[in-house]
């Protein structure tokens, strides 16, 4: 069994190699860019987030050199590190590795790798302007809070904001892909489908936390990157079983229905 397991993923290796590599090429560049750009050098997705943050949000930004896009009247700055670089090399990693195996042809595979790109960069500056609207209103509404001196104050919360938009757009996105890719392929599903976490679960901790730990981040600010991270693994482990139990719940309902639908006798009572 085990043998047979390590010959197919040699031989899907082999077949995509080229694939990966080339995904591998794109993500690195991108992200070795991202760590020496600034917001001058960001405006290619800089620019459109702000101006669909602006539209979302009824709030105006005005670009400023080397700051980025920034609104006075709120003290909010879309700067480089808000640029959601970091997401969109996330998405293209999960999508690329989680699904272009699965194409049949070189050419299917060639598609998918264009539009697994193309499309984390649009979809990012989509999910980048809602998390921005929400990391400026939310905290408006939360004032009472914030100033109560506890342990979230508007730091902690806007983390919190990016990790949660983030990581629900990433488990969203990821499964729509699949479903595509799974048409793509001609494959046929009989099963119920269920939540695939593992691939995003992966590409979020390896480029948000693994990538930067590598790079010597703990070390350079082991307090800041050590909460940083317990953060990261507490929302998504919690975003997780919050949705295996509302699948529990959810299938239990339905094995119900069925089982009553079955036997005709859903209305009768013991």
């Amino acid at each position: 069994m085990i043998n047979m397991a390590g010959s197919r993923w040699k031989a899907v290796l082999k077949e995509n190699l080229i694939f990966y590599a080339a995904g591998f090429v794109v993500l690195s560049c991108l992200k070795l860019f991202y760590s020496r750009a600034g917001s001058d050098e960001l405006r290619w997705i800089l620019a459109p987030t702000a101006r669909w943050a602006g539209s979302l949000g009824g709030i105006p930004f005005a670009y400023e050199a080397q700051r980025g896009y920034v609104n006075h009247e709120l003290r909010f700055i879309i700067a480089a590190s808000c640029s959601g670089v970091q997401f969109m090399l996330v998405s293209m990693a999960a999508l690329i590795y989680g699904c272009i195996h699965r194409m049949k042809t070189g050419k299917k595979k060639t598609i998918w790798l264009a539009g697994s790109m193309v499309f984390s960069y649009l979809f990012t500056v989509f999910v980048n302007g809602i998390r921005i609207v929400s990391a400026i209103y939310l905290p408006l509404r939360l004032e009472g809070v914030l100033a109560g001196g506890g342990w979230l104050t508007a730091q902690r919360l806007h983390t919190l904001i990016g990790i949660v938009v983030y990581f629900m757009a990433l488990l969203l996105v990821y499964q729509a892909a699949d479903f595509m890719a799974g048409i793509v392929a001609g494959e046929v599903r009989r099963q119920r489908r269920r939540i695939k976490w593992a691939v995003p679960v992966f590409w979020y901790f390896a480029i948000v936390l693994g990538i930067p730990f590598l790079n010597g981040a703990r070390g350079k600010n082991r307090d800041g990157f050590g909460e940083y991270a317990a953060l990261v693994t507490t929302v998504i482990v919690g975003i997780i079983l919050l949705l295996w139990l509302a699948s529990l719940v959810r299938n239990g309902r339905t094995g119900c229905g069925s089982a009553d639908a079955g036997t005709g006798r859903g209305e009768e009572l013991p």
